[in-house]
């Protein structure tokens, strides 16, 4: 009997990756300079192609998950929905917010366990507003700054 479940998840991570392989396509493999935007993502999806399969292989040979044994638990499967959490919020907020309220939401929502809330406050917008204006100002890579600061005239 093989594991249904393993063999379900080895084809969503199949279909998953299959995606990532076709689209690395539409970048250049090689530029001017050398390897070009495509290099990484065509060989790290091809990877996970076969991982993909030789994990469908094994359930389809018999390998059990235990799911008990593999999840982790109390506290620490608290911090993996924490940090599962404040990435979907970012998502959410970047555009509409800007990459500096959404990256300080993110990073309070990560701190508020470990810190008083006006420390993780902080520490959650000095170190957003250290990044925006590293990477745009002197990285020069455009980051969002949201339809409220673009409804303000900045």
């Amino acid at each position: 009997m093989f594991n249904k479940i393993g063999v379900g998840l080895g084809g969503i991570f199949l279909i998953f990756s299959s995606v990532l392989f076709w689209q690395s396509f539409s970048f250049d493999y090689y530029s001017d300079l050398g390897p070009g935007p495509g290099l990484f993502p065509r060989w790290l999806s091809a990877a996970l192609i076969l991982l993909s399969v030789l994990y469908i292989a094994g359930s389809l040979r018999g390998m059990q998950v235990r799911w008990g044994e593999v999840l982790p638990k109390g506290r620490d499967l608290l911090n993996v929905i924490m940090v599962l959490v404040s990435v979907l919020l970012f998502m959410l907020l970047l555009d509409s917010a800007g990459f500096i309220a959404a990256g300080s939401v993110m990073l309070l929502v990560l701190l508020m366990r470990s810190y008083a809330w006006y420390r993780a406050a902080a520490i959650a917008v000095g170190t957003s507003a250290f990044l925006y204006v590293a990477f745009s100002m002197g990285l020069d890579v455009p980051l969002p700054t949201g339809d409220l600061w673009d409804w303000m005239g900045g």
